[in-house]
């Protein structure tokens, strides 16, 4: 589903990914997520030496989610499963979601675990803009102790005037230690199709390990995205307390018929003064049924000299060289 639920719950909606199964006032949806790697160079020095195990080879996941509402509340799992080694022997279940959202009418009350309401990314493949997630999506999902950039705690939400307030009592983030994150987020669309958004999520200091950097303490966060004749722009822009100085992805896009093509430019800044990791994406999908979407990517990374203690590629995504794919997204 749209990682935006705390919005969406204010609205009094929950998206579904397609057609969906009722029984009374229960729903079922989900998708599949087919991945074909066409060419990975990052994987060429693989051990053993000269042969990539990833490259043309598929990969598959799936998500399943149940919506129930009752009266003024509103409950919501979603199951994600993931085929993690393309030999099968390694394929997992894991809890995306499991939350309530009780309309109170002037705010709404959601607990659980949720999709975190930071940045601009979607956390779903029939939602996201493209095959691979973000820099700044992945920074922020190396952040969080849940898979997906998901958060445990609650959060209250509702409108002031023309903008959205929401404000969250979580877990820590990483859920290392005693302490609690606090979350604050806005939204405000001052003309049609303008989303503007700044959000706020503390987070426990801890001493980083050489291997992990776990903590970047306080991450804040603005996006912004407008669409226009067919024409879509978006900017998503992070700074942390440590580790990460600064990231920021800038994308547009063009949508005509059935056919999308995008493309997307990101870098990150480490303090500390290692490399920067940059990265530029081409990506074009063709809806083939209304059920089904089928989309090319080429993504191409750089990496530079060094890295923030080896670690660019596990908290920004970006890998050295060439990665292309073609991925299928069917909903149900």
């Amino acid at each position: 589903m749209n990682k935006k639920l705390i919005a969406l719950a204010v609205a009094g909606a929950f998206a579904s990914y397609g057609s969906v199964a009722t029984a009374a006032s229960v729903t079922v949806s989900g998708f599949a997520d087919i991945i074909y790697t066409a060419v990975d160079d990052a994987s060429d020095s693989v051990i053993p030496a000269g042969k990539n195990t990833t490259e043309g080879k598929f990969g598959a996941d799936a998500e399943v989610d149940f919506i129930a509402t009752m009266g003024a509340v509103t409950a919501r799992v979603d199951i994600d499963l993931n085929l993690t080694d393309p030999t099968g022997m390694s394929d997992s279940g894991t809890l995306e979601q499991a939350m309530f959202a009780w309309d109170l009418g002037a705010v709404t009350l959601i607990g659980g675990v949720f999709n975190s309401p930071i940045g601009q990314e979607a956390e779903d493949a029939p939602d996201i803009e493209f095959t691979s997630k973000s820099v700044v999506s992945n920074i922020l999902d190396h952040q969080t102790a849940r898979d997906g950039n998901n958060i445990t705690g609650v959060a209250v939400a509702g409108a002031l005037g023309p903008v959205t307030l929401t404000g969250a009592f979580l877990n820590d983030i990483q859920d290392s230690n005693e302490e609690n994150s606090l979350a604050f987020v806005a939204n405000y669309s001052p003309i049609a199709d303008l989303d503007l958004e700044v959000g706020f999520v503390t987070q426990a200091d801890q001493a980083d390990s050489s291997a992990l950097m776990n903590s970047a303490e306080d991450v804040t966060n603005f996006n912004a995205s407008y669409k226009v004749s067919g024409f879509t722009v978006g900017l998503d822009y992070l700074s942390t307390g440590k580790v990460v100085d600064s990231a920021y992805t800038l994308w547009g896009g063009y949508a005509f018929g059935d056919f999308n093509v995008k493309l997307r430019t990101e870098s990150v800044s480490w303090k500390g003064g290692a490399s920067d990791n940059d990265a530029n994406t081409i990506y074009a999908s063709w809806q083939a049924e209304s059920n089904l979407l089928i989309a090319l990517e080429l993504k191409d990374g750089d990496v530079g000299a060094t890295t923030a203690a080896g670690m660019s590629n596990g908290i920004t995504g970006v890998r050295q060289d060439t990665l292309a794919t073609l991925e299928f997204v069917a909903t149900f």
